[in-house]
């Protein structure tokens, strides 16, 4: 006869979800995920791991509704980028500056290679 266990390690529900269990002890300390804690390892019962399974389910169809929802509410008028200010008359334009020449990586060479 098989023994039914009633808690489960991180390293188990990650498995079994299909995540790191480095998510699973991030849930549990922000407490979002009931655990209780045996000699310094975390253990989760299974009924609070259904309820939290359910608090995060996710219907693809809503979804799908509030993501149309928020682009109708959305309409582009102009670019999301300031315009730039206009050119001033009788001042020169401010030269841009150069990309630096980048120093060698590493020990310098005894023999400079030739060009």
């Amino acid at each position: 006869m098989a023994i039914q266990r009633e808690y489960l390690s991180p390293n188990e529900i990650g498995e079994y979800l299909g995540i790191s269990p480095f998510t699973i002890r991030r849930y549990i300390k922000l407490g979002e995920l009931k655990a209780v804690k045996l000699l310094g390892s975390f253990r989760v019962h299974k009924n609070d791991l259904q309820a939290f399974l359910k608090a995060h389910e996710v219907n693809p169809a809503e979804e799908a509704l509030e993501a149309e929802d928020s682009m109708e509410q959305v309409a582009p008028t102009s670019s999301p980028l300031p315009k730039p200010p206009p050119p001033v008359s009788g001042v020169p334009p401010i030269p841009m500056p150069q990309n630096p020449q980048r120093r060698p990586r590493g020990r310098p060479r005894k023999n400079p290679l030739p060009m």
